[in-house]
Parts: C-alpha cells; sequence; structure tokens
C-alpha cells in the first residue's frame, strides 16, 4: 500500500480549493490545532467526506476549502459519532 505524503493543512487547503477535505493528522501546534497531516479523501460532496470518516478512526480533521461565510452569516453542522 502506498504510503500518503504529509503536507501543511495550508498546502493541503490550497491545492484542494472549494472542496471537503478529510486529513489525518500528524502534527499540531501549541494550541493543539491541526498544521500538518495526511490527506484521506477530498471531495466536491461534503456527504462523501462525512460517509468515510465514520468508517475511520484516529485524530480527523474535516474542513471545507473555500470561501468563508460573509459578516452577519452562520453556519452549523450535526452529526452523529
Amino acid at each position: 500500500m502506498k504510503k500518503r505524503k504529509i503536507m501543511k493543512i495550508s498546502d493541503i487547503m490550497k491545492k484542494y480549493k472549494n472542496e471537503w477535505i478529510l486529513i489525518k493528522i500528524t502534527k499540531t501546534n501549541e494550541k493543539d490545532e491541526p498544521v500538518e497531516g495526511e490527506l484521506i479523501f477530498h471531495s466536491k460532496n461534503r456527504d462523501e467526506v462525512y460517509e468515510l470518516q465514520k468508517k475511520l478512526k484516529g485524530y480527523l480533521y474535516v474542513t471545507y476549502s473555500g470561501e468563508l461565510p460573509k459578516k452577519g452569516f452562520a453556519v452549523a453542522f450535526c452529526g452523529k459519532n
């Protein structure tokens, strides 16, 4: 099996712009924020990413690399563990 490349989170987000990203975290900063990881999966479809995440274990990070909502808007997520 091919080993995944460890990358900075910021580089992964630039490479997969406007996509949902699933990352296995390999390094955090002093505030325990993810800074490096292995790209597990990426997709324009959020549900695909969350479905795969349910099947995996470990320190995982799901994020969206697109534009953040404008001031005055809110975003909410709901999920089960």
